[in-house]
């Protein structure tokens, strides 16, 4: 017989609230207006930067507060937090995920891309890899038959008929 391993409660409340970011004039507020609705219904509009609707998950215990802010395009969930993801960006195109101050995008057909610093990864959705630097330009196959990398000097690659270095000119 297998015990259920325990279930520790990660959220202790959720609380759906409506940011107005500019008053009854059209004039942008100092910090937001917060309203709970009543009937915990909230429109969407096409301007976030005048209303926002999100909602508030509390941590419990040790558990960071997050923040989900619902657009009509994309949801966007975010945490204060020192190490691991600070904030998720959901739209019908991607899921971008910030960790440590790098994005991380993941395409429908599975190909993820990371940028950090002046350097972007690909991981395309076929399994093949590219990299690219200010320095040089790396691309491996899905099934690791083939391999380059690129200088602004040179060129080596290999493949299953050989390997090539030349020096560009």
């Amino acid at each position: 017989m297998t015990v259920p391993s325990p279930i520790r409660a990660v959220w202790k409340t959720a609380e759906l609230m409506i940011a107005f970011h500019k008053n009854k004039k059209k004039e942008r507020r100092d910090a937001p207006y917060l309203w709970r609705p009543k009937d915990a219904i909230a429109r969407l509009l096409d301007k976030p930067e005048d209303q926002e609707a999100f909602i508030v998950l509390k941590g419990n215990e040790d558990a960071a507060d997050v923040q989900i802010k619902l657009h009509p395009d994309k949801m966007i969930i975010r945490r204060d937090h020192v190490l691991g993801w600070s904030g998720i960006v959901i739209d019908e195109h991607s899921v971008k995920v910030l960790v440590d101050d790098d994005w991380i995008r993941v395409d429908p057909d599975g190909s993820v891309k990371i940028e950090r610093d002046a350097e972007t990864t690909y991981l395309e959705g076929d399994g093949s890899i590219i990299r690219i630097s200010p320095d040089a330009e790396i691309t491996v196959s899905s099934d690791g038959q083939s391999m380059s990398r690129r200088t602004g000097e040179q060129i080596d690659a290999f493949t299953p008929e050989g390997f090539i270095s030349r020096k560009r000119s």
